[in-house]
């Protein structure tokens, strides 16, 4: 009876620190912050080349796709050339003719031997058809280097000509064009600025207390102030590991789909995680 007794307050003690651990810790619940979204990247189109707009065909605005063409700069000159290395490549008019020579320098040597073999000619005639058929051989072959060297000539025309025309490497929107046709353009200067919208970027800068209740794939919603009402869940995929000394925050980045790019860059929002909330003198770096 008195071993029961002492089990029971053993209990009894047990729930005790259980219940007093419970109250002592930290509940968890939706911790909002302060956040902007951004577009995932954002490129400023340029030409690897320098040379006159000929046309812009988007304007700001615009979506475009992977592969789309942007802009194209006069081509005049490189278009002629490809014209002319392409003829060039496509001539075979003198290995045609050297072929022809070859066989009449093979038909004499064949001829000078079996004169030379029967004492009817000289030594002399006989060298001098395997000179001409060595000459005749060796032209061919020049002949045949320099219609690859016409070849490669004229892919290396049309690579300069394809450089001309500025294409999309991303689906996007064009959020700036700088440029205008007739403009000279550099190879510093960027024609239009592009913004990829999907995934969004969402920036949130959190006090450094809160760091080892963070990771990679968690998720958070996001309150957009844009379209109005908006709330979507998003996934964490950067936790810096630098923090800013000064303020005593570090950077998180959350992924936000958007797949039909109908959510606008750019707008201010609050990010609710379900974490411990710290009691601190201050919260995540203020936005507003």
């Amino acid at each position: 009876m008195q071993c029961r007794s002492v089990v029971i307050r053993i209990n009894q003690l047990i729930a005790g620190l259980l219940a007093l651990f419970a109250l002592n810790r930290p509940a968890i619940a939706n911790v909002e912050f302060d956040c902007v979204v951004q577009p995932s990247r954002t490129l400023a189109i340029g030409s690897p080349v320098t040379g006159i707009l000929s046309e812009v065909i988007v304007e700001r605005g615009d979506r475009v796709s992977r592969g789309q063409v942007l802009a194209r700069l006069e081509a005049e000159l490189e278009t002629a050339i490809v014209e002319l290395n392409t003829l060039r490549a496509a001539d075979d008019t003198s290995i045609k003719a050297q072929r022809a020579r070859l066989r009449l320098a093979q038909d004499r040597m064949v001829r000078s031997q079996k004169l030379f073999e029967r004492g009817v000619t000289a030594e002399e005639a006989f060298d001098q058809a395997t000179a001409e058929l060595s000459v005749s051989e060796a032209e061919l072959e020049r002949l045949s280097v320099q219609q690859q060297l016409a070849a490669l000539e004229l892919q290396r025309a049309k690579a300069a000509l394809v450089r001309r025309t500025i294409k999309s490497p991303i689906d996007g929107i064009v959020a700036a064009r700088r440029l205008s046709p007739g403009e000279f353009v550099t190879q510093e200067a960027w024609i239009v600025q592009l913004a990829d919208l999907d995934p969004l970027y969402v920036e949130v800068f959190l006090p450094t207390s809160y760091y080892d209740q963070l990771a990679v794939g968690q998720l958070a919603e996001v309150a957009l102030r844009q379209p109005a009402n908006t709330r979507l869940e998003a996934e964490v995929i950067v936790v810096d590991s630098v923090f800013d000394a000064t303020s005593s925050t570090f950077g998180v980045r959350l992924a936000l789909p958007n797949p039909e790019a109908v959510l606008p860059a750019g707008q201010r929002c609050k990010v609710s995680m379900e974490i411990e909330e710290v009691e601190q003198e201050t919260g995540g770096l203020g936005l507003d």
